[in-house]
């Protein structure tokens, strides 16, 4: 019964702060970056090969304040051996924040990052700044390869995209670097299809259909 009830109340702490961001939003003036240089969320991965453990760190520069920010991030193509362990906020710039949460899906192999300044009406938004907001923890098998990949922002539903809102209720979609966010399971990443013989690539078939 304990484990159950430790499992409710992040669980409903993470929808609460969702359902939070969401209405935010909505009534946001939802722009690119107007406030002059581009806000950007960096990710970087450090993978030890021989303990089959591996750390991304996650860092925004923004060039205004932030109240909100909201972090979707896919680690895997779904058939990967690769596992997220947990999230930490400590020692980052978020440390402080009122609501940190985050919400890991094992089988679609996304973990979606919420994070509230203030709740209370006491505390500042993040200021202009860069650096670390969050440390992703994960695991693969040491002893099996598996396809590369890069690891990338996406979508997870309902409506949850790469997003940071300012104190005046203004959503910036921030630009996304992830250069050094290759995850090496030693088979290279794979290449696209190519079409059999005599046979129209997918986007000619797709036209044909329409």
């Amino acid at each position: 019964m304990r484990d159950r009830q430790r499992f409710i109340r992040p669980a409903s702490l993470l929808v609460g702060a969702l359902a939070w961001m969401m209405m935010f939003a909505a009534f946001a003036s939802a722009e690119n970056d107007p406030f002059g240089k581009p806000d950007t969320c960096r990710i970087l991965v450090d993978q030890d090969q021989k303990t089959g453990q591996g750390v991304i760190h996650v860092s925004v520069f923004n060039d205004e304040d932030l109240a909100a920010l909201t972090l979707p991030f896919s680690y895997g193509d779904g058939d990967s051996p690769v596992r997220c362990d947990s999230v930490r906020f400590r020692n980052t710039r978020t440390e402080f924040f009122d609501m940190r949460t985050a919400s890991i899906d094992t089988v679609g192999q996304t973990v979606l990052i919420g994070l509230i300044a203030d709740m209370t009406g006491k505390k500042p938004p993040m200021p202009k700044g860069d650096g670390e907001v969050a440390v992703i923890y994960f695991t693969f098998p040491a002893n099996q390869r598996f396809h590369d990949f890069v690891m990338d922002t996406t979508m997870v539903k309902p409506f949850n995209l790469l997003k940071f809102v300012t104190p005046d209720v203004k959503a910036v979609y921030p630009e996304f670097d992830n250069s050094q966010a290759l995850i090496r399971g030693g088979i290279p990443i794979r290449a696209p299809e190519k079409p059999k013989e005599g046979e129209n690539p997918p986007e000619k078939k797709a036209e044909e259909k329409r």
